[in-house]
């Protein structure tokens, strides 16, 4: 009972914690997404608004995000989906598709973002890259609505290899899911590896580098 409780608080944790990263980082991701989709082919992009069609999904765009910062969460997803619907799995309709997921998060719902993530990683006609950082945010939400720790640690070992784009973001998936199961072992070599990393974002390896503390005290 006493350990259902601690269980049941956790979770709660878990979740506030997600939320709480989304708000603070996830305008980041998304902005990721922005330079990464559009940054290499931006000149082009901006002509190809020169035709009616481009401008129409341009427009779309700006009210989908207006909506976002005024509207209803509703209002606000339909009109990202609707986007990333007529648009197709490159450009602004990427884009649309994982500020869609985002909304999820945002109202709490981490299954259905979850589900979103998985669409963008399972579609073979979006770019390698995004399917990688949609497949770890996917996994990292499955674990907080309460996937397999061990099913989604499987599947974030190889997004968390060297040499992988988005290696210290599934590191600390990774390590939250070990952290989960029991298994402080790999917790501790998950954060490990991010602390110690020159490379790592400095908010990463802050992070875990205090999670590390917190375990070894």
């Amino acid at each position: 009972m006493v350990a259902d409780i601690f269980n049941e608080i956790d979770e709660e944790l878990r979740r506030d914690k997600a939320q709480i990263w989304w708000k603070q980082y996830g305008k980041y991701v998304l902005a990721v997404c922005v330079v990464l989709v559009l940054g290499a082919g931006a000149y082009t992009w901006y002509q190809d608004q020169q035709k009616s069609e481009m401008r129409a999904l341009a427009d779309q765009y700006s009210a989908a995000q207006q909506t976002a910062r005024t509207g209803s969460d509703a209002d606000a997803l339909k009109a990202f989906e609707d986007l990333a619907a007529k648009a197709g799995e490159k450009g602004i309709g990427l884009v649309a598709r994982f500020q869609a997921a985002g909304l999820h998060i945002e109202a709490g719902d981490h299954a259905a973002a979850a589900t979103a993530f998985e669409a963008i990683a399972s579609d073979s006609a979006v770019e390698q890259l995004y399917r990688d950082l949609a497949d770890v945010m996917a996994i990292m939400h499955s674990g907080i609505a309460g996937g397999s720790s061990n099913e989604l640690l499987a599947r974030i070992e190889p997004l968390a290899a060297d040499g992988e784009p988005w290696r210290y973001t599934a590191r600390m998936v990774g390590a939250s899911l070990a952290l989960t199961s029991g298994d402080m072992a790999l917790a501790q070599d998950y954060l490990t590896k991010v602390a110690d990393d020159d490379g790592a974002p400095t908010s990463a390896r802050g992070q875990a580098a205090e999670i590390l503390q917190a375990i070894k005290s």
